[in-house]
């Protein structure tokens, strides 16, 4: 039976987003176990792009509010997993940099992102992976996701 037009009465946006849930809640739920949360793999990835690059920066390049990057900042400084320095050309800025425990800890994380990608795609073919991946990146340009934005986190 067919309701508007969608086989099983789902539009794609509906899956999509259903999809997107189960997604990132399992993702959450794999880096538990390393005390970390999407939002903070997230920044520690940029931050490691971006390494020397000021705090304002990358907080802008990621749509964080200031006040909410310093409190986010603050939490992975506590944790050894970021170092803010002093900018030597600006004394006012924090250029950051991840810590060899940061480092080690991302690309942990990172395995976890891949084996993750990995068991959400396992149904699919490899063709059908491969056509899916371009299909979300070209919906994701036309409505101006960034990549480096968290979703669902601080904004």
């Amino acid at each position: 039976m067919h309701h508007g037009g969608y086989p099983h009465g789902g539009s794609s946006a509906f899956l999509l987003a259903q999809l997107g849930f189960t997604a990132a809640r399992r993702f959450a739920e794999r880096l538990a176990p390393l005390d970390l949360e999407p939002r903070h793999v997230g920044l520690l990835r940029v931050v490691a792009a971006a390494e020397g690059q000021s705090q304002q920066a990358i907080g802008e390049r990621m749509r964080i509010a200031p006040s909410r990057m310093v409190a986010f900042v603050d939490d992975l400084e506590a944790r050894g997993l970021v170092q803010r320095k002093r900018n030597p050309a600006d004394r006012r800025a924090y250029a950051l940099h991840l810590t060899e425990r940061g480092r080690e800890l991302l690309a942990t994380a990172l395995a976890e992102a891949a084996t993750h990608d990995a068991e959400i795609t396992a149904p699919l073919s490899e063709q059908e992976r491969h056509s899916l991946h371009q299909l979300l990146t070209k919906l994701a340009e036309a409505h101006e996701l960034d990549q480096h934005r968290l979703p669902g986190g601080p904004h």
